[in-house]
């Protein structure tokens, strides 16, 4: 298996791709909320909070992966109020199969899907996708882990 080593200067830049993305679609930055999902979003969604001056960041603790590290069924153990609508942006760091994406648009119909990477084998892609090209069977290791 392929390693790919994500550096925290990496995360810096897509996270500032990701805010101009995000600001391009909006007129009015002070209606915006960001969804970061826990764990891998919370870093992009901080960093992109601070670069456009949204101070309205929930975090969504989505949980589909065993202590094994086997997939299973998508569940969702948030305590924050989450919320749809056209000025929500949830942030995730990944798309890799797609199954966290397609939960997402079927609970947060309205919301946008925002990663800063995403694997070239995703089934469900994203509406914001930073750095697409990553080959499917690549193991991301992450600055954090």
């Amino acid at each position: 298996m392929v390693k790919e080593y994500i550096s925290w200067d990496d995360i810096k830049k897509y996270s500032d791709e990701l805010a101009v993305e995000i600001e391009k679609r909006c007129d009015d930055l002070s209606k915006v909320t960001i969804i970061a999902v826990s764990r891998g979003g919370l870093v992009p969604a901080q960093l992109v909070g601070y670069k456009l001056d949204i101070r309205d960041i929930r975090v969504m603790k989505l949980i589909s992966y065993d202590e094994n590290n086997n997939r299973g069924e998508t569940k969702d153990i948030s305590t924050d109020k989450l919320i749809d609508g056209e000025n929500v942006f949830i942030i995730d760091d990944l798309a890799d199969s797609g199954e966290t994406v397609k939960y997402l648009r079927k609970n947060y119909p309205n919301s946008k899907v925002c990663t800063l990477l995403m694997k070239d084998c995703c089934t469900e892609k994203p509406d914001i996708a930073i750095k697409d090209d990553i080959k499917a069977g690549t193991w991301l290791v992450f600055p954090w882990d």
